[in-house]
C-alpha cells in the first residue's frame, strides 16, 4: 500500500467512525420534527449494512459513474470499501472489517448503556438522549459521593449523568431553602450573596422540576437540543427568543435614554444558556455547581447545628427534610456535609418518580 492510500484509508476509517457515532449522539428520539426524525430512523438502520458495503463497495461503472448514498453511514462505508478495493489486500481488508465491526458494535452497546470496552467512548461525547442504565449509574454515584465530583471524570454518559444530577439538584434546593427560608428557586441567588456559584442554570432547572413538574430528563434534553440548535446555527424556539428580547426591551426601558442603546447592543438574547461546542458537559458542570451551592447555604443557615464536628446523639432527635421525612443517627454520619447529603437522600428518595 502506498503512502496516499495509507493515508486515505485512515481518513476515511475516521470518516466512518464519524458517522457511526452520530447516530449514537444525535438519535432520532432527540427531534421534534417528524421528517428528521424519520431521517436519522432510517441513517440508525444503515448500521447493519456498513459490513457489505465495506466489501462489495459501489464502484464507478465503465462510463464512470458512480452511484452516491444518501446515507452518511452508508456512504462513509462505502468509500472506505473502495480504499480497499484499490488496494486489493485481503488480509488488509478482514482486518479493517473486524476493526469496524468492534467499532459498530460499540455503538450499539453504547445505545443499550453499556460503556464498557471501546464504547467507553461515548463517555467524551455530548449526545441529546439519556440510557436509563446510564441514569441509574450517575445516580448511584451521586447517592455515594454527592460533593465528590466524580461524575466529571467517570465513564458515563454526560447527558445521563446531567438527568440523574438534575433530580439530585431539585432535592438539594428543597433541603437548603427549607434550612434558609426562601423558595428553592431563590437558592442559587442567594447563594451567590455568599460566593459566587452558578445562578441561572440551576434556577431553570430547579424551577421547571418543582415548580412546573417538568421531569428531570426532559429538562435536560430540551436544554441540550437548544445548545444543539445553536451550534448548528438554528433557533430552537424562536417564538421565546422574540419574548426574551421583548422583556429585555421593557426593562431597558426603565433607563435614563442615553443608556438604553449601549444595554441593548452589549446585553444580546442567548438562544442557549449553555456552550454549543460541549452542551452535556456544561450542563452537568452547573448542575454539580449548584449541588455545591445548596450546601454552601445549607452550612451557612445550619451553623452550629450541623457543624464539622456535630454528632446526632439521639435516635428520637430526627432532622426533618423540606419534604417531611426524619432521618436519625442511622441515616447521618457527623459533620454538616454527610447531614446534608443525608437529607438530599431522603429528599431524592421521596421523589425517585421523577427519574422514571
Amino acid at each position: 500500500m502506498s503512502d496516499e492510500q495509507a493515508g486515505r484509508l485512515s481518513a476515511e476509517l475516521t470518516g466512518l467512525s464519524q458517522a457511526l457515532w452520530e447516530t449514537y449522539v444525535r438519535p432520532a428520539s432527540s427531534f421534534v420534527d417528524d421528517d428528521e426524525r424519520q431521517r436519522r430512523e432510517e441513517e440508525r438502520e444503515q448500521l447493519d449494512a456498513v459490513a457489505s458495503a465495506l466489501r462489495k463497495p459501489n464502484l464507478p461503472d465503465p462510463s464512470g459513474l458512480l452511484i452516491v448514498s444518501y446515507s452518511s453511514v452508508e456512504e462513509a462505508a462505502h468509500r472506505l470499501g473502495r480504499v480497499l478495493h484499490q488496494a486489493a489486500d485481503e488480509a488488509l481488508t478482514e482486518a479493517v472489517a473486524a476493526d469496524v465491526g468492534v467499532e459498530v458494535d460499540a455503538v450499539v452497546r453504547a445505545e443499550l448503556g453499556d460503556l464498557s470496552g471501546r464504547a467507553e467512548q461515548a463517555a467524551s461525547l455530548d449526545r441529546v438522549d439519556a440510557s436509563p442504565v446510564q441514569v441509574s449509574a450517575a445516580d448511584e454515584l451521586l447517592r455515594t459521593r454527592l460533593l465528590g465530583g466524580e461524575l466529571l471524570s467517570a465513564a458515563v454518559d454526560p447527558a445521563a449523568a446531567c438527568v440523574a444530577a438534575a433530580h439530585w439538584l431539585a432535592a438539594a434546593a428543597v433541603v437548603a431553602a427549607d434550612e434558609a427560608g426562601v423558595a428553592p428557586e431563590r437558592v442559587f441567588a442567594t447563594a451567590d450573596d455568599i460566593e459566587a456559584v452558578s445562578v441561572e442554570v440551576p434556577t431553570l432547572v430547579v424551577r421547571k422540576v418543582l415548580t412546573e413538574q417538568v421531569s428531570p430528563r426532559q429538562v435536560v434534553i430540551d436544554l441540550l437540543r437548544k445548545a444543539v440548535a445553536a451550534a448548528d446555527g438554528v433557533v430552537d424556539r424562536p417564538d421565546q427568543v422574540i419574548a426574551d428580547y421583548d422583556r429585555l426591551k421593557k426593562l431597558v426601558a426603565r433607563l435614563p435614554a442615553v443608556q438604553r442603546e449601549e444595554v441593548l447592543a452589549s446585553e444580546p438574547v442567548r438562544t442557549t444558556l449553555l456552550d454549543p461546542r460541549r452542551p452535556a458537559r456544561d450542563l452537568l458542570e452547573h448542575l454539580l455547581n449548584g449541588i455545591a451551592s445548596c450546601r454552601l447555604l445549607y452550612a451557612e443557615y445550619a451553623g452550629d447545628d450541623f457543624g464539622d464536628d456535630a454528632e446526632f446523639e439521639d435516635d428520637d432527635e430526627d432532622v426533618s427534610s423540606g419534604s417531611g421525612a426524619t432521618v436519625g443517627t442511622e441515616d447521618v454520619e457527623s459533620g454538616g456535609v454527610e447531614a446534608f447529603a443525608a437529607l438530599v437522600r431522603l429528599e431524592v428518595e421521596e421523589t425517585r418518580d421523577r427519574l422514571s
